[in-house]
């Protein structure tokens, strides 16, 4: 009997120490990213949440240009608070935009005062066929940044065309006629 008694208290005594092991603080440490892997988390991340968008839309019957025309209006505001804006000033605002992407690439194959016509590839594509998620394709990518800068031109007083071909989005901003 007293072996019994010993022996369940020994075991509450590791059952209850057990418990109260697991309440003491533990220390956690915190990642200190790079500058180079912040970059790619905040690729990631712009990439993920437009994959999100894309597909939220497509689950309730809607396209990737219902969803950048949405995304576009959203950016309005801010387009038209912007000073002196031309075409070249608008394509210097979606290079600007880009660059957060280390793979992107703009080059400007004619401008004029009334329009800027052009070409730019690696702002994610890549990272959307990788991802494989939502059911979104780059096609759907494309389609969606498409919507979103005709939108956003639009806003502002501008035509905003571009064509898929191979790795390059070329694309044409001018003044609306």
């Amino acid at each position: 009997m007293k072996i019994k008694l010993v022996s369940v208290i020994l075991v509450m005594a590791f059952n209850l120490s057990h418990v109260f092991a697991q309440d003491i603080n533990q220390v956690v440490k915190l990642p200190q990213l790079t500058v180079e892997q912040k970059w790619e988390t905040a690729e990631g991340n712009l990439v993920y949440f437009v994959i999100s968008g894309i597909s939220y839309a497509k689950s309730k019957g809607e396209t990737p240009e219902d969803f950048g025309k949405w995304a576009g209006l959203v950016g309005c505001p801010y387009w038209q608070s912007m000073d002196s804006m031309s075409p070249a000033k608008f394509v210097q605002q979606i290079s600007a935009n880009k660059q957060q992407f280390k793979g992107f690439q703009m080059e400007i194959l004619e401008a004029k005062k009334s329009y800027v016509k052009g070409r730019m590839k690696g702002y994610g594509n890549d990272l959307v066929t990788m991802y494989n998620m939502g059911g979104v394709t780059e096609d759907d990518y494309t389609r969606f940044f498409n919507k979103k800068w005709e939108t956003i031109a639009h806003c502002v007083g501008f035509d905003y065309r571009q064509e898929k071909k191979g790795e390059w989005v070329y694309f044409t901003v001018s003044e609306k006629k």
